[in-house]
């Protein structure tokens, strides 16, 4: 039992050294818009607006489909008046206050959930 936890603590020190660790933004959303020409969401939950994806066509290596579920998710959480957080890989420093306010931010999320 023993060595699977070793295993698993190595892994995981292996995974924050390669990815260079991660952070996760927490807010409401307060913003929630799609952009009528080309179906770009647009969110702002309290870090700046950012544009995330396209709502039918691969944007920013994002799939339409996940874009959809992310508006889902978005507008659900708004609805609800829930937090939304989403966890962001850190390879260069970045924090949520420095990911930029209506820009595609750099990197994306690459999780997203809404909070109970």
């Amino acid at each position: 039992m023993s060595k699977i936890f070793i295993f698993l603590g190595l892994s995981l020190c292996f995974l924050s050294s390669a990815y260079g660790g991660s952070f996760t933004c927490k807010g409401h959303v307060k913003i929630i818009a799609l952009s009528p020409g080309n179906g770009t969401l647009q969110v702002d939950t309290g870090f700046g607006t950012h544009y995330l994806c396209k709502m039918h066509e691969p944007y920013n290596g994002v799939h339409p489909d996940i874009c959809k579920a992310w508006y889902s998710m978005f507008l659900t959480a708004q609805a609800s008046g829930r937090e939304v957080s989403q966890t962001y890989s850190d390879k260069n420093g970045t924090n949520c206050s420095s990911l930029g306010t209506w820009v595609v931010p750099k990197p994306l999320p690459y999780y997203v959930k809404i909070e109970q």
